[in-house]
């Protein structure tokens, strides 16, 4: 009786799934170093840049004299200071992700920037009257860039975050330029954010100082030392409260509190953090009439607060989250010696 032919099977072998594994674990191998090494020399820009600005110099930390309290006259003054924060730069929006209702890049980041200081430039030369302008107040109030905390924002961002300051930080010292040939003087109070931060989570210590947010702002105050229309105050601390005139505001990130949702939005969570910080500043022996914050990419304004919008605008965490709508916008509005805020003026972006 002939044997039936031997069948044969597309099943692998103990040694087919060796050799499969082995060649998996080859390729993972490749890109962590890859990864490493980018890792490496990223790591090297960043320690580079660190220890260059390493120390707060004297000049950065100067009150100028324009913004101390006017004695009362004929001649009315004012100050107007602009929020600039949340620009998240060379972050990527896709429009088609968006239903087209926003879109954002390196090139849109751009013109909106530029939109924002000359619609700064208009509204208060255009719309504000019968005062003499002492200078302008831009609070500096952090993610200027947009990090890469996490993966996704690493994989689709514009550029790596040492390439993103290299290019930025001549750009926004363009914009203060700018705004000292129009106001004659620019004061720049700054603040880190938590998407600026070089860590996984924001450190309690050395926070200020360990965030890509203290490159910036002293590489900018370093480029501008020339200039002595423009001037910085730049702490190592979390918060610092700055005087305009006799009013006192504390400028702050925002992300040291979460919102609890529901129907009150923000504003339960805000307004016992305002308390707490008043209770804290005046136990110290400080004090402070209006908070700035950004973080929360909507405008809010308040009697003792001001929540700063994005440049950025509606993305898709926004989106998926089923928070509101809001355009791209930052905060302005107008300090007097007799009256602190007097006027709130939104400046649209897009």
């Amino acid at each position: 009786m002939p044997t039936a032919p031997k069948q044969t099977t597309d099943k692998p072998t103990a040694e087919d799934r060796l050799r499969a594994r082995n060649v998996e674990l080859e390729r993972e191998r490749d890109r962590l170093k890859s990864a490493l090494s980018h890792s490496v020399n990223e790591v090297g820009e960043l320690r580079h840049f660190l220890d260059r600005y390493s120390s707060i110099k004297s000049r950065d930390m100067r009150i100028p004299a324009w913004l101390k309290a006017k004695a009362s006259g004929k001649t009315h003054h004012a100050t107007p200071v602009l929020c600039l924060s949340d620009l998240h730069l060379d972050e990527v929006v896709e429009s088609a992700e968006m239903d087209g209702v926003n879109e954002y890049n390196r090139e849109i980041a751009e013109e909106r920037l530029h939109e924002v200081i000359e619609s700064t430039i208009k509204l208060v030369r255009d719309y504000i009257g019968g005062v003499e302008i002492d200078g302008i107040v831009v609070a500096m109030l952090g993610d200027l860039i947009t990090g890469d905390i996490h993966e996704e924002l690493a994989r689709t961002n514009v550029a790596p975050v040492t390439a993103s300051i290299v290019h930025w930080v001549p750009l926004l010292a363009a914009a203060l330029k700018r705004l000292a040939d129009e106001f004659g003087h620019v004061f720049v109070p700054c603040v880190d954010g938590n998407h600026d931060r070089t860590q996984k989570k924001t450190p309690s210590k050395k926070r200020a100082e360990s965030s890509f947010a203290w490159i910036i702002y002293n590489w900018l105050a370093d480029t501008l030392s020339d200039d002595d229309r423009i001037t910085f105050s730049i702490t190592p601390a979390a918060e610092q409260i700055v005087t305009v005139y006799d009013t006192h505001f504390l400028l702050s990130h925002g992300d040291s509190f979460r919102s609890q949702g529901g129907v009150g939005g923000l504003y339960p969570s805000l307004l016992k953090w305002l308390l707490r910080r008043k209770d804290y500043y005046s136990q110290t022996g400080n004090r402070f009439d209006i908070a700035l914050l950004g973080h929360w990419h909507q405008l809010l304004w308040g009697r003792d607060f001001v929540v700063n919008g994005s440049l950025k605008g509606y993305d898709e965490y926004a989106r998926n989250g089923g928070f509101g709508f809001e355009r791209p916008q930052q905060a302005l509005f107008i300090v007097t010696p007799e009256n602190g805020v007097v006027q709130r003026l939104p400046v649209f972006a897009d």
